[in-house]
């Protein structure tokens, strides 16, 4: 009984499986599928990758998550950056408004009792007598009620270059008619005023 051991190799033009004994390796023998001469060999083990293909997989998967997160996050950092700066541009618009407050016309709690809705008042400007060197805060007040106003004073709140205040200045109007423009003109002493507000308008009762 022939106890050589049967080997397996494949046909290096065709690549056909060929069985053949031991001691046959290295002969030249004539294919049986495409009738081409071959050397027997033995069959090369199939290459296997060192590394699992599901492994691959994941690890591109969880590449491609991490990706994205970091794109979110720099597009969340990116929106945070432009509401902070709205943030910071309002409130920078909401301190002008402020500072310019002083030279607003007065609301009704800037008048007494008697003139509150019958009184309309301008700005307050500063500005240097032409040839000398006073200084005097002009305005309009104007009565808008129906019936003649007595005794107005208007007192005026002196500031300086950072909004405070530093003094008061005033003038008096004896009589102003109905629908009449009072141009008031207060001598201002402090020459550190920058600007001016009105204060109150009050009426003789």
């Amino acid at each position: 009984m022939n106890r050589t051991k049967q080997l397996k190799g494949e046909c290096q033009h065709c690549g056909g499986h060929i069985e053949f004994l031991a001691d046959q390796i290295g002969m030249i023998v004539p294919c049986p599928h495409c009738g081409q001469e071959t050397e027997l060999m033995l069959a090369q083990p199939p290459e296997q990758s060192d590394v699992p293909r599901r492994a691959i997989i994941w690890t591109a998967v969880a590449v491609i998550i991490l990706g994205l997160g970091l794109a979110g996050a720099v597009i969340a950092l990116r929106r945070a950056q432009r509401w902070a700066e709205q943030q910071k541009h309002q409130a920078g618009a909401k301190a002008v408004d402020a500072s310019a407050q002083p030279n607003a016309p007065p609301t009704p709690e800037d008048t007494n009792a008697a003139t509150q809705g019958e009184i309309a008042a301008s700005a307050v400007t500063l500005e240097k007598a032409p040839g000398t060197s006073l200084v005097y805060a002009f305005g309009t007040i104007t009565n808008t009620f129906s019936r003649q106003r007595f005794g107005l004073k208007v007192e005026l709140e002196l500031l300086d270059g950072s909004g405070k205040r530093i003094g008061t200045a005033t003038d008096y109007k004896q009589v102003l008619e109905p629908g009449a423009q009072w141009q008031f003109k207060a001598l201002v002493v402090d020459s550190k005023a920058t600007t001016a507000r009105i204060a109150s308008i009050k009426e003789d009762q």
